[in-house]
Parts: structure tokens; sequence; C-alpha cells
């Protein structure tokens, strides 16, 4: 989402328009040279994720809330829990779907927090258009809220042209499954690392990489599991040298060309950037089906399967998919991703002039 945000930003600045940034932090000389107006909005964090969105919300309520200030700006768009704004961008995951398919968790008190907060984001008055990243996720909106129905909504999703091919020789051995994504637990960590465990017992030369959750952030047990993956086998490589890396925040192009396979057995993910910039370096994804991206990306080198399918035939997909030689994605650029915002805007605008 912060990355959507920035660039389609930045390059409305670029195509000829006048962008303020209203955020609570923000890489400053990144944005600044994008000419992109920054408005730091400093509201006390509080502990719990809820009250924090909804001391945010407020903070942006109390800036907004003065005619002269607000009357500054023809669009805006929020891309966060706040109100007021004329278009939203939906990046998910969708908080009432979540509790429909899990009805107990409406004793938790948090997560009614958040569906509140939800509700209220979709149903202040000034919102004209519901912009979504992906089909999926608009089509969970509208039917977790059919007013929604009644907005102009349509789908804008995120560029993947940014990086680039990765050159391999496609008999390369050993092969090296990789897994990307910080929020390790929607994005399938747990069931990627049992299908490692597999991928590593037919053939000890498998290793992986892990990128995007330091292991600070993972439970101890889990990481004690990942790191203790093979030790069991016949070592194929130094013992020094453990099957599972971590190596928390990483640059993308390096990872990319590190891997032969990624994988990404999400249980709910709005779309899945990291999976469209595989596919732009060459690096061919298994992903499961609950994900957005499935239907926007057309490649060879992407297998689709479904989330709950077994970990043998992940693992089996997995081998059959490392080093697959394919035709790196189309690129899709930020500017393309600017122009749809453009019109939209232009429509919103066009709407808001005309008479009832």
């Amino acid at each position: 989402m912060e990355r959507y945000a920035f660039e389609v930003a930045c390059e409305m600045v670029r195509r000829g328009h006048q962008v303020s940034a209203l955020c609570r932090s923000v890489d400053e000389s990144s944005i600044a040279a994008c000419g992109v107006e920054v408005i730091k909005l400093n509201p006390k964090p509080a502990k719990r994720g809820w009250h924090d969105r909804y001391v945010f919300r407020d903070a942006v309520n109390e800036f907004l809330a003065d005619p002269a200030v607000s009357g500054q700006f023809d669009i805006i768009h929020s891309h966060e829990n706040t109100v007021g704004q004329h278009v939203s961008t939906e990046h998910g995951p969708c908080t009432a779907q979540g509790l429909r398919l899990k009805p107990w968790k409406y004793f938790d008190y948090s997560a009614r927090k958040n569906l509140a907060i939800e509700t209220d984001k979709f149903r202040t008055p000034s919102l004209r258009v519901l912009v979504s990243c992906s089909q999926r996720v608009q089509d969970i909106a509208v039917r977790e809220y059919p007013f929604l129905a009644d907005k102009i909504t349509r789908v804008i999703t995120p560029a993947y042209s940014y990086l680039q091919p990765v050159i391999k020789d496609p008999l390369r051995q050993p092969r090296v499954l990789g897994f990307m994504g910080r929020d390790w637990k929607r994005k399938g960590l747990p069931k990627a690392l049992e299908v490692f465990r597999h991928l590593h017992r037919a053939d000890p030369t498998w290793t992986m990489l892990i990128a995007g959750c330091p292991p600070e952030s993972l439970p101890g047990n889990l990481v004690s599991q990942a790191l203790a993956l093979g030790r069991d086998e016949r070592p194929a490589r130094p013992s020094s040298e453990p099957a599972v890396q971590f190596l928390g925040r990483t640059d993308p192009q390096d990872f990319f060309g590190r891997i032969d396979v990624l994988i990404h057995p999400a249980t709910d993910e709005p779309f899945g950037m990291v999976m469209s910039e595989a596919l732009t370096c060459g690096v061919p994804v298994v992903f499961s089906d609950q994900c957005g991206a499935a239907e926007h990306l057309k490649s060879d080198g992407l297998q689709v399967i479904p989330a709950k399918a077994s970990v043998s035939a992940w693992a089996r997909t997995c081998a059959e998919m490392a080093g697959r030689a394919f035709t790196p994605l189309s690129s899709r650029t930020w500017s393309d991703v600017a122009a749809e915002h453009e019109d939209l805007y232009r429509r919103v605008l066009n709407r808001r002039s005309s008479p009832d």
C-alpha cells in the first residue's frame, strides 16, 4: 500500500498536478525530491492497532475540519481508514469478510472496533469512488457492503516494471525456494516451510531464502523449526550453512537473482506485488488461488493452485516450476497507474460539477 501511494503521488506531480501527502511519517528526502508537499500529522501513537487507527483518523479529521484547509484540495484520496475523502483505495483484507467467515471473532473487542472503522470509511458521505487494487478485493468489498455498488467502482492494479530480468542457467543446481513477505502468517510462511521440508527430504540440495520478515519479528518456535530443517538429512552443503536463511529486508532485485522459484501460499492476499515483480524478473511463481493477482497476471511462468492443496501438491508444483524459462512479464509502469488515476479523478470532478 505504501509503495502504491508513494509512486502514484510522485507520478501525478510529474504529470503536472499539485499533490500533497497527509501522513504520519514518510521518507521525506525521497518524496520531497518528487515535488510532493508533505503534511505531517503528529498524533500520539496508541499501543493497540484499532486505537491507533482511530487516533490517526481523528487527526486527519481535525486537519480537514477547517473549510479553508480542505477547500484547497480538488480531490481528497485516502489509502487509509479515514473519513471525509472523495476517493478511497481498498488494499484489503476486508474485516467484514473475516468476521463473517469466523463469527466467533465478534467476541473480540478489537475485531469489532476494526469493523466499525472499516464501515465508517465506506459510509462516509463524501465518498464518490471506491478503487481496488484487484478484482478480488473489489468483489469482496461489494459483497460485504452492497451499497458500494452504487459508487463508481473500478480496479487499478499496481505497477511491476521497476525490476530487471535476471539471467540464470535453467540447469543450475541446487534449487533455491524463495519466500518474501512481511505479513508472514497471512502470506503462508508456515506452509511454505512445510513445502520446503518436503522438497528437502526428496532432494537435500534444496535450500530456502526468506525475505521481508526478519527472525526477530517471528515466533521463536517457528524460527527454530525453520533453522532445524535439513539437519537430519544428508548434508549437501557446508555444515555451517543452514538450509534455510532469513534475509530480513533486502533488495528485491538481488533476492530474485538468488532464487529459482517463488512460493506464495497466501490465505488472503489482496494482490501480491511480489509475484508480479518475480515474473518481471523472469522468476517462476507458485501462488494460491486466494491471491488477487491471479485474475490479472498471465504468464507461462506462474502456476496457481488451491491454498488448501496438500503440501505434497505444492512441493511437486514448485519442483516442476523451478528454473523454468519463460518470457518475463510485460511491464506495467507507475505512469500507467497514474494515468488511470488521472482519468478517474477527472470523472469524479465532472460528476461533482454536473447538476443533479
